[in-house]
């Protein structure tokens, strides 16, 4: 497993210690503000969210939730975020160092190395995360409708689960379709670059 190094609270902006990128890397196209762009990224996730609660609501002619375990569901899903991120950090080799961190002011998380990683690697890392919202989906799905508390905190951290990995999912979409075969992607504080 990789090295990690938590942080705890930081400024969104921080620069990291930097790994250099070989002369020959390819810097990625990515928008600007990858938030903003990423979040076409997360419909099929939250469609798939919602198709389970109609599924779910057709079995049943009341109402399948208890709102009064609605506030655990919430706090079980942010404190999913950094999990999220160390689901990120495990995928890295053992030679690798990995910090992650949060930054409390925007409600956000990260997880960033410098180590170059294979094309399938870095599409692993990137997805693994999912595994958060998939559990609890699942959960949701084949829970019995008459246990209506377990319904309701799983139905939140599915949603966060599924969503919150949308810029993720924006960068598989870009590697797939920008770095070849055989190449290696490294991140650097200016953005994702590939080399071979």
């Amino acid at each position: 497993m990789a090295k990690i190094i938590w942080e705890g609270n930081q400024d969104w902006e921080k620069d990291f210690p930097d790994g250099k990128v070989p002369e020959n890397a390819v810097k990625l196209k990515r928008p600007d503000d990858i938030l903003r762009a990423s979040l076409p990224y997360g419909v099929i996730p939250l469609l798939i969210c919602f198709a389970c609660i109609f599924y779910k609501r057709n079995m049943s002619d009341e109402f399948i939730f208890d709102l009064r375990f609605m506030p655990l569901g919430f706090v079980i899903g942010f404190l999913l975020i950094p999990i999220h991120e160390f689901l990120h950090a495990v995928c890295y080799p053992k030679n690798a160092k990995v910090y992650i961190g949060v930054c409390i002011k925007k409600v956000a998380a990260y997880a960033i190395s410098f180590y170059p990683i294979s094309k399938s690697q870095f599409i692993i890392m990137s997805l693994a995360p999912m595994l958060l919202g998939i559990m609890p989906l699942i959960v949701f799905v084949v829970c019995p409708l008459r246990w209506k508390a377990l319904l309701t905190i799983c139905v939140v951290p599915a949603f966060m689960g599924m969503i919150s990995p949308s810029p993720d999912y924006m960068d598989v979409v870009s590697v797939i379709k920008q770095v070849p075969k055989g190449a290696k992607i490294q991140a650097s504080n200016e953005g994702l670059y590939w080399f071979k």
